[in-house]
């Protein structure tokens, strides 16, 4: 009785980890993201399972007060592909891979490696419209 009890509360526990994240979620990682762009993408490079992007600033909508990022500078965001998931799946929506040419609106942060990469700070809402004005309906 007690591992299937066990069974069913990881499974439940497992569902409950894949929910779908309301709007409001990613709203707040936009607001706390350091680096707020809008890109144009000059080269996009699969690496394994990562995406290495090479974009080109084309507007500077928010950066840490030290940045010095400005339009025409050239940036590296890196990140993992998106796996692919079976129809149906409900769950946090998947970074996008961004494409050659396109311009997106990016929230970014300084990779933690240290080397001037960037990488996305606000999950499947890293590039893409803005969510910044959305909040937790409960506060």
């Amino acid at each position: 009785m007690k591992l299937l009890l066990g069974s069913l509360a990881a499974l439940a526990l497992g569902t409950a980890a894949r929910a779908e994240l309301p709007p409001w979620v990613y709203g707040q990682e936009q607001r706390q993201a350091p680096y707020a762009l809008e890109l144009l993408v000059r080269n996009v490079r699969r690496e394994a399972d990562r995406l290495r992007v090479q974009a080109q600033v084309v507007q500077v909508k928010r950066q840490p007060q030290k940045a010095r990022l400005q339009r025409g500078d050239q940036i590296t965001v890196a990140y993992p592909v998106a796996p692919q998931l079976p129809a149906g799946w409900v769950g946090p929506a998947p970074i996008p891979t961004l494409r050659l040419g396109e311009q997106r609106p990016a929230w970014l942060s300084l990779d933690p490696s240290g080397r001037g990469v960037f990488q996305p700070a606000a999950g499947g809402r890293s590039f893409g419209p803005s969510l910044e004005a959305v909040h937790d309906p409960g506060s």
